[in-house]
Order: structure tokens, then sequence, then C-alpha cells
């Protein structure tokens, strides 16, 4: 999914890496829906004298454009039961995992979710509550809490009573995201972020109107979570370099930790010139998915730190 500001870029980014070895036809983009920005008191900003200024819908605009696009009946038309969703900002992903495929369809529930834990209190994070005894679950965003409910403790665990983040890793059956589109068509659910908007006279604050991914969940008649490692599945991009946390540098050494720890753990040794907390190895996924199959590249093997690892 792109917007109308990212679609060619992106769609040139595609073509000139050869679709990363997919063929053109696997490859389906499509366009999220813009809303109008608004300012505090409720007036539409302009982007010139005759135009609104618009802004993207939100990752949730997904379920809408599927549907105007027909995008669901097509997979429909291939066979396809289920639907793996992540953010593009998740250095880690393991896309369409077959351990979190397994628990899904194991589960027959119709969404799912994998969590981690939410690393202190204040973490800007979204997490998932239930709503009423007995009622969905669904995701409140960090900027929905007040402090009560961010440090409320769970006396029967000792932990924080709302600790399993989402971090934008979902599953659901096609049939559901049929269900979800027809439902916010018509019952639409907003959420307001305060933006600077580029207006007619210049950058001004204002409210962008989005929908957010995690709102399909409130629909859900049945949803299971399902507990991963930080550090293994989650180095997210929020940030520019130069920032204190989640940014690009911080993300690449996350997975560069990681592929490290795979490397000895299948027997390699590092050498490094630097701290290897500064540094480590980078694994081809065409050598390895989750860090299994390694034994045969690495073990007994010294590999000088930073370096690729690839058949």
């Amino acid at each position: 999914m792109t917007s109308p500001f990212t679609d060619d870029i992106t769609r040139k980014f595609f073509e000139s890496r050869k679709y990363f070895g997919l063929e053109a036809d696997q490859v389906t983009f499509f366009q999220q829906g813009t809303l109008p920005c608004v300012s505090a008191d409720g007036r539409f900003i302009m982007e010139t004298p005759y135009k609104v200024a618009k802004a993207p819908d939100g990752n949730g605009g997904v379920y809408a454009a599927l549907k105007s696009r027909r995008l669901l009946e097509d997979m429909s038309s291939r066979g396809v039961k289920y639907v793996d969703c992540y953010g593009v900002d998740n250095a880690l992903v393991r896309v369409a995992d077959p351990t979190f495929l397994g628990y899904f369809i194991d589960k027959a529930v119709s969404s799912a979710a994998k969590v981690v834990r939410k690393a202190y209190p204040q973490e800007n994070v979204g997490v998932f509550v239930r709503r009423g005894r007995g009622g969905p679950l669904s995701v409140v965003e960090y900027s929905e809490m007040d402090a009560a409910m961010a440090t409320e403790i769970n006396q029967s665990t000792g932990r924080l009573r709302y600790c399993w983040s989402n971090i934008c890793l979902h599953m659901f059956t096609l049939d559901f995201l049929n269900q979800v589109a027809n439902s916010l068509e018509k019952d639409s659910t907003y959420h307001l972020a305060e933006k600077k908007i580029p207006s007619i006279h210049g950058y001004a604050m204002g409210l962008k109107l989005e929908q957010y991914i995690f709102d399909a969940f409130s629909y859900s008649p049945s949803t299971a979570l399902f507990e991963v490692l930080r550090e293994e599945e989650f180095a997210p991009v929020k940030n520019a370099n130069g920032a204190s946390y989640d940014t690009p540098d911080s993300a690449k050494l996350m997975l560069l930790r990681l592929h490290s720890r795979w490397v000895v753990a299948a027997g390699g040794f590092l050498t490094h010139s630097v701290p290897l907390y500064m540094t480590g190895v980078e694994v081809s996924p065409l050598s390895s998915y989750a860090g299994e199959n390694l034994e045969a590249i690495c073990r007994g093997r010294t590999f000088h730190a930073p370096s690729e690892i690839s058949f």
C-alpha cells in the first residue's frame, strides 16, 4: 500500500531492485485514500486558495483501499485464505512466519497479532486491552492513555496491567477482512493526529484524520495474541538518525546483533576491529530465514564483522 505521495517512488524502487526476485505480476501496488486536514477549531486548511490540504488516511485505510481496488476479490479468486500484514518500518519482520501462521490456524480465530512486552510504562506503543467483561480485544494508542492507565500494575502478576504492545504484525482471515471493509464503510472511526500541515500560509499546526490498522480488532469475534521477543522481531524505524532511539542505525544494529547470535549458535566465530556491540554480521535471507540451517555454513569458521554471510 502506497499513498499519492509515495506511489511513484515506491514503484520505481521495486523496479530498480527487480522486485526482489519476484515476478512483476506477483507484486500489487495500491494507493490508500486521503482525508482533509483541519485546524484546531475545525476549519479546513487550504493548501492553495482553491485546494483543501489533504493527507493519507492512515494505515487503517488499507481495508477500504483493498475493497475499492477489488483486491479482496482478487485474493479470493487466487484461493487465498489468510493474509499476513506488517508495518514496513520494522527491520526484523518475519514475513509469512510459518510458526505464527500455524498458531493462527490452530487457534481457529479470525485475527491474531504478535506482541512484545512493554519495555517501560511510558513507552510510546499502543497496547491491547479488553473492553468490558467478555468484550473484544482492541488497541489503545499510547497517546490515548493517561498516566494512571499506563502505570497500572496487575496485582496477581506484578507486571503492568496493560503490557502487551501492538507492533503491527497481524494475521487475518480473508473472510474477516471482507467483514471489516464493509463494517468500516458504515461505521468509520477516525483518530486525530496533530501534525505540521503545508498550507497557503506555510507550514501550520493542524489535525490529520487517520484510521489505524488495529481498528479492525474491535470487529473481530476472536483474536489471539502471540508473544515474541523484542530483540528478535521488533526493530522499528520511527526517527531519523541522530535521535536517541528507533532510528535506521539502531534498527540496523539490532539486525546485526541478532544475526551474530545466529552465527555463534551455529558454531561460528566472530572477530571484530570495533567493539562487537557496535557491529555484527548480516545473514542473507537466502541462507536462513530465522537462524536455521546455518551449521554447514558457519561451524568452525571465523567471520570478521562487519560482513555479510551468504551462499
